[in-house]
């Protein structure tokens, strides 16, 4: 698992010449010994590359290892030039080993959807709770080895409940889409956007205080309250931020803090922002 890992957080160019080596000390060995023997060998740097570099790289080393078992074969002179034997073997190996190249990069690409899908939400695309905690997690620790402050902030759409009861959820679905894109397009590349519940989400405002993080929460307020009137969909957004100075516990404590927060602003009256410090 350690080599695994080693190898999926390593370049492209330092995979590809991984492969190469390996291809010509696998030439080496055809050579030493019968091509008939090692060739299946052949499928290490070909497996290697396929799978962590991808498919197009996988073809060129499957070309370079089958073009190399073809010329020592001719080399050692183990079957005449001019018999067809030698070139229908190549192309064989070829095949064999484009074959297993298309099916490990479907494979990984398999896996890497997968993954994906498990880590988004598969409405909206923004990253899922799940990813959510992982990722905050990862800014909680920056957060107490730096010192910086850091803001969350929880929002939810009032009286989305009736656009899904009399809209109907294509109409919901769209909604939820347009606010996700809405917010991402707002707040900057580094801050952390999810889709928490239903008809919630969350965002994570790393390195900003209190009055830089208002001026974001207001903006993101208008600008998704200016969609909702120009596509005539009767939302508003109920909005509960806290600041932290010192870090919570625990991403959990975050968060049901942040949804408490918001909780008691609607119950308060809808379409509010009530954002609070903690030290």
């Amino acid at each position: 698992m350690y080599i695994f890992r080693y190898l999926e957080n390593s370049s492209k160019s330092f995979l590809i010449g991984l492969g190469i080596v390996l291809v010509i000390l696998i030439g080496v060995i055809d050579y030493l010994l019968s091509p008939d023997i090692s060739s299946i060998f052949f499928l290490i740097p070909v497996a290697l590359v396929s799978w962590f570099v991808g498919e197009k790289a996988g073809i060129v080393i499957s070309v370079i290892c089958a073009t190399l078992w073809f010329g020592i074969y001719q080399i050692k002179g183990e079957i005449p030039l001019a018999n067809y034997v030698p070139y229908w073997n190549a192309f064989i190996r070829l095949a064999f080993y484009l074959t297993v190249t298309y099916l490990l990069a479907e494979l990984r690409n398999a896996r890497k959807r997968e993954s994906k899908l498990a880590r988004t939400d598969d409405i909206t695309g923004v990253a899922n709770r799940k990813l959510f905690i992982e990722l905050a997690g990862m800014e909680l620790k920056k957060s107490r080895r730096y010192g910086h402050p850091f803001t969350v902030t929880y929002i939810d759409l009032d009286n989305f409940k009736n656009i899904n009861d009399y809209g109907g959820y294509k109409v919901g679905d769209h909604i939820l889409q347009t606010v996700a894109q809405t917010i991402k397009a707002t707040v900057r590349e580094t801050d952390i956007v999810a889709r928490i519940g239903g008809d919630e989400f969350i965002i994570l405002l790393p390195g900003l205080a209190y009055e830089p993080a208002q001026i974001v929460i207001n903006r993101v307020r208008d600008i998704l309250l200016e969609t909702m009137d120009k596509n005539l969909w009767p939302v508003t957004f109920s909005i509960g931020a806290i600041t932290y100075i010192n870090c919570p516990e625990t991403v959990d404590e975050m968060i049901e803090k942040s949804d408490y927060l918001m909780y008691c602003i609607k119950n308060k009256g809808k379409n509010l922002i009530e954002h609070i410090t903690e030290m």
